[in-house]
């Protein structure tokens, strides 16, 4: 079934690329990105919040069980982490070691960024995928809970918000590699592509 779901995934994608063309379907999945890290993103204030009661309470000893409250803690930063990795991928926000390119051409740049898509990021992101689901669905077979018996039930939720985190870095993925795909074969030029993989000035 996992497998069926890649494969499905990336039937609709590449139907859609067709149709409608790379740049546009690029430009789609990256806006779903910034959409769901920008709402999700308010769980920072939640997490800031949950975490100042926790300190405050542990502090001024206050008799109550704050082991929901710690576990709601790593809830909400899976949660935000989850949400925004793939937009970090898609506006170069994550880290890369640009001392080894930052003297060759953009267009070699986009060779690496292109390469590195096809046979590293994607892939390994792939086995990730097939296998977060089956960690999720295992937690939501077993109906996960805490192993403290004061904590917070259905963990297989937090298991899940990590898993679809996942698969948002593949569409990520999958959009700079159309950004790409484009760019180098389909006559695209730099400025319309976008590509965020570099500071390097448009070339002639």
């Amino acid at each position: 079934m996992e497998l069926n779901i890649l494969m499905g995934l990336l039937f609709v994608i590449s139907v859609l690329a067709i149709v409608l063309g790379p740049i546009a379907v690029s430009n789609g999945i990256a806006k779903l990105l910034e959409k769901i890290a920008f709402t999700f993103g308010w769980c920072l204030m939640i997490l800031m919040c949950v975490t100042c009661f926790d300190v405050f309470s542990r502090k001024m000893g206050l008799p109550i069980s704050l082991t929901r409250f710690q576990e709601f803690e790593w809830w909400l930063s899976t949660t935000i982490f989850s949400s925004w990795m793939g937009y970090n991928y898609v506006i170069n926000a994550h880290p890369r070691v640009d001392s080894y390119t930052e003297n060759i051409s953009f267009r070699s740049r986009a060779w690496l960024e292109w390469w590195g898509c096809l046979l590293l990021a994607f892939p390994y992101m792939a086995v990730v995928c097939y296998y977060g689901l089956d960690f999720f669905y295992q937690s939501w077979r077993l109906d996960e809970g805490s192993e403290s018996a004061t904590g917070l039930e259905n963990r297989w939720i937090a298991k899940g918000v990590y898993v679809i985190g996942t698969f948002l870095i593949l569409l990520a993925i999958i959009s700079v590699f159309l950004r790409v795909t484009a760019y180098l074969f389909g006559g695209v030029p730099q400025d319309r592509a976008q590509l965020n993989i570099g500071k390097a000035e448009l070339e002639v």
